[in-house]
């Protein structure tokens, strides 16, 4: 876990600002808007903001953080960090609390997850989801966090630590997987 982490903590504060911009803009909405927005509705809204942003800020740190074409992926937005043989590919969603996605996958979204070899994306990269957890009630923006998706489990979620809550010299981020029955 932290040797992968390793490759994207200097995105950390970067990934926890997008998760967070993003919920905050859809917040932000009309409240009438927000009446008519199921959940999908509401997570399609918030991932649309995610990877505006995500655009933005990473297209400033390339070569280090490379968009990959969504074209062959099925539509599926990824981006590689790192340099090859030390490096990783990030996607954002919407995450349940042990970092799994909490929607319908598409079928490249199931292949990225399982590892399976997809056109344009590095076999040996590390696969990492992105993603935000809201309260039950989905109005409360509760963290951001990094999971591993490996298979059909999540390997690990690591939660980050933001910015304005570290000291100096704090990790940006924690390990909250739940650990399973033996």
């Amino acid at each position: 876990m932290a040797e992968i982490m390793a490759y994207v903590e200097f995105l950390a504060d970067d990934l926890d600002a997008i998760c967070r911009r993003a919920f905050t803009m859809y917040r932000g909405y009309d409240p009438e808007v927000l009446l008519e927005h199921d959940p999908r509705a509401a997570a399609a809204c918030i991932y649309a903001h995610m990877a505006f942003d995500a655009e933005q800020r990473f297209a400033a740190l390339y070569p280090k953080v490379q968009p990959l074409d969504p074209r062959p992926l099925g539509g599926l937005k990824i981006w590689r960090v790192g340099d090859p043989g030390a490096d990783a590919l990030l996607r954002f969603k919407k995450h349940d609390e042990d970092g799994y996605s909490r929607n319908y996958p598409t079928r490249q979204a199931r292949q990225y997850d399982r590892g399976e070899t997809l056109p344009g994306l590095p076999p040996e990269a590390a696969r990492l989801s992105v993603g935000y957890l809201l309260d039950a009630t989905a109005t409360v923006f509760v963290r951001t966090q990094i999971a591993r998706p490996l298979a059909r489990r999540i390997d690990w979620c690591a939660a980050l630590v933001p910015q304005e809550e570290r000291q100096v010299g704090e990790a940006v981020w924690v390990d909250v997987t739940r650990q399973r029955p033996l």
